[in-house]
């Protein structure tokens, strides 16, 4: 009976996920900035902004072991078009914030796919020529503001809406170029915990991920910032 139920869960995940998409709507991401600023519209049209979604939860996990471009394109696409060095890269700055503020972050779901976001920040004034990697955004894993918690957890109480989280920036940092990301680790796909051995809808480790990357600054407030080198690659 498990096992037959098990399998339903995958057969509806499997096709749920054919039409859940999502965004991040606020700071607009790279792939979804021509819905709001026409000058990114001639050069950046990108009908598919919502699918996000490293090329699909085998492709991410099966070929690549949980690997995804920053912005969520295939981890294997040879030239990333969100990507310095790609087609549909500016570069340009979509919003700037203050050093150490709480800043209200939207996210679009067209479907509500249960799981949890996350919020990561990576600062490229040492490197101006280079994109983030995903080793400098792990860095720095930002807080959900008024917690001690990284992830924000209630994505399952809002439905398929516009969702705002208000995000702590880290008192140290301030930037002239800072690439800005939101993941989303859904909780659609049926999977064993490696700890516990529970098996159930997102209790495993492969699941559906969205991701999206907005360039941003952050105003210097007068406080001591700190230096940490990104690590990057450089494109050019």
């Amino acid at each position: 009976m498990n096992t037959k139920l098990g399998l339903l869960y995958i057969f509806i995940s499997c096709f749920v996920s054919i039409y859940g998409h999502g965004y991040l709507s606020d700071p607009v991401a790279r792939s979804s900035a021509w819905l709001v600023d026409q000058s990114f519209k001639q050069c950046c049209t990108y009908n598919n902004h919502m699918e996000m979604f490293c090329g699909g939860t085998q492709h991410q996990w099966n070929v690549h072991g949980g690997k995804c471009s920053i912005c969520g394109e295939p981890y294997d696409r040879p030239v990333k078009l969100f990507e310095k060095g790609g087609a549909m890269y500016t570069g340009k700055i979509v919003k700037t914030y203050t050093q150490g503020q709480q800043i209200d972050v939207t996210v679009v779901l067209t479907a509500n796919h249960k799981g949890y976001f996350e919020f990561r920040l990576c600062n490229l004034d040492n490197n101006p020529n280079s994109d983030a990697t995903q080793e400098c955004l792990d860095r720095r894993l930002l807080k959900i503001a008024g917690t001690d918690s990284t992830r924000f957890r209630d994505v399952d109480k809002y439905g398929s809406q516009a969702i705002t989280v208000r995000v702590q920036l880290p008192s140290d940092v301030a930037c002239r170029h800072c690439v800005f990301q939101w993941k989303y680790t859904t909780g659609n796909s049926w999977g064993t915990d490696p700890v516990t051995g529970q098996s159930g809808l997102g209790m495993g480790i492969e699941n559906e991920t969205f991701m999206g990357c907005s360039d941003i600054s952050i105003v210097d407030n007068g406080s001591p910032t700190q230096t940490i080198p990104p690590i990057i690659v450089s494109t050019g």
